[in-house]
C-alpha cells in the first residue's frame, strides 16, 4: 500500500520518504486508541487513517506554503514519526487481540490472504483515478511540466496537498495491514519500506522524474519486488549481497526509464 503511496508522489513530481516510519506511527496511534480509549475494529482504523492523512498533510503544507523540497520534509516528518512512534508505544508491541482480526487475516480465500484481495481492489481504484478523472489529469500534468500546467490554469498546490494527503493515507493503509496481520503494533514494523517502496515503483516502470505511470506497473513493482525478494531468501544468498544486488535493480530501473524517454523525445523530434 505504501508504493501506491509513493506512486503518487512521484508521478506528480514528488517523493515522500516518510510513508514507512508514517505508516509505522499510524499503525501505534490506532493500537493506542484501542487499548487506551476502547476504539472497536472501525474507530481504530480511522483513527490509523486520520494520523495518516494529518501526517501527509504537513508534508503538503511545508512543501506548497513553506516552499521547502519534498525530500527535506519528508525525511524529517520520517524522523518525528519514528519518534513519536517509540515515545507512544516505548519501544515494545501494542497487542490489540480484542479486535479480534485474527481470523480475518488468516482466512485463506482461493489459498490467498483477504488482504490480496484488498491490495488487488486499492490498485484498480487508484488507476480509475489516475486516468479517468481530472485529478489524476492535473496530478500527470504538474508532474510533468509545473509551468505548463500552472499556465493551462490547474492549481499545482491543490494537486500537490491532495497528492501528499494520499501518500499519507496508504501509508497509514500499509501500517493498519501490519497491525491486523500481526494483531499488535511496533515501532520497527515500517523500518525500510519507504526505500522498497520507491523500488517497486520504479521497476513499476512510473517515470522518477514524474507525470507518467500506471497504478498497475506499480502493483506490478510490488509483487515483482517481493518475489525477488522472497526468491534470495530461498537461495540463500548473503544478506549484504542481496541489498546490493537490489541497489543495481533500482539503477537500472532508473537507466531504463532514462533511455525509454530519449527514445520518445527522438520520436517527437522525427515525427
Amino acid at each position: 500500500a505504501a508504493a501506491m503511496g509513493q506512486a503518487f508522489a512521484i508521478m506528480s513530481g514528488e517523493i515522500d520518504l516518510s510513508v514507512g516510519m508514517n505508516g509505522t506511527f499510524s499503525g501505534v496511534m490506532a493500537a493506542y486508541a484501542c487499548i487506551n480509549w476502547g476504539f472497536g475494529i472501525i474507530p481504530t482504523i480511522f483513527v490509523g487513517l486520520a494520523t495518516g492523512a494529518l501526517v501527509g498533510a504537513i508534508n503538503g503544507f511545508c512543501v506548497t506554503k513553506l516552499r521547502l523540497s519534498s525530500w527535506i520534509t519528508t525525511l524529517a516528518t520520517q524522523f518525528i514519526c519514528n519518534g513519536l512512534a517509540v515515545t507512544i508505544s516505548y519501544g515494545y508491541p501494542m497487542p490489540i487481540n480484542s479486535l479480534g482480526t485474527t481470523d480475518f487475516t488468516r482466512a485463506r480465500p482461493l489459498g490467498l490472504s483477504w488482504l490480496f484481495f484488498v491490495f488487488i481492489g486499492l490498485i484498480i481504484f487508484c488507476d480509475i483515478i489516475i486516468r479517468k478523472t481530472k485529478f489524476g489529469y492535473n496530478m500527470r500534468a504538474v508532474g510533468g511540466n509545473r509551468e505548463f500546467a500552472q499556465m493551462a490554469g490547474i492549481n499545482v498546490n491543490h494537486v500537490k496537498m491532495l497528492v501528499f494527503i494520499i501518500s499519507g493515507l496508504f501509508a497509514a493503509v500499509g501500517g493498519l495491514f501490519d497491525v491486523l496481520v500481526n494483531a499488535s503494533a511496533s515501532s520497527s514494523f515500517g523500518a525500510g519500506r519507504e526505500f522498497r517502496a520507491i523500488i517497486s515503483v520504479a521497476i513499476g516502470g512510473i517515470s522518477m522524474s514524474g507525470g507518467a505511470g500506471s497504478m498497475y506497473g506499480a502493483g506490478l513493482g510490488v509483487l515483482l519486488f517481493h518475489t525477488l525478494w522472497y526468491a534470495l531468501r530461498i537461495l540463500k544468498i548473503d544478506t549484504n549481497l542481496q541489498l546490493v544486488l537490489i541497489g543495481f535493480i533500482l539503477l537500472l530501473s532508473v537507466l531504463l526509464d532514462i533511455f525509454r524517454k530519449r527514445v520518445e523525445a527522438r520520436r517527437m523530434i522525427g515525427a
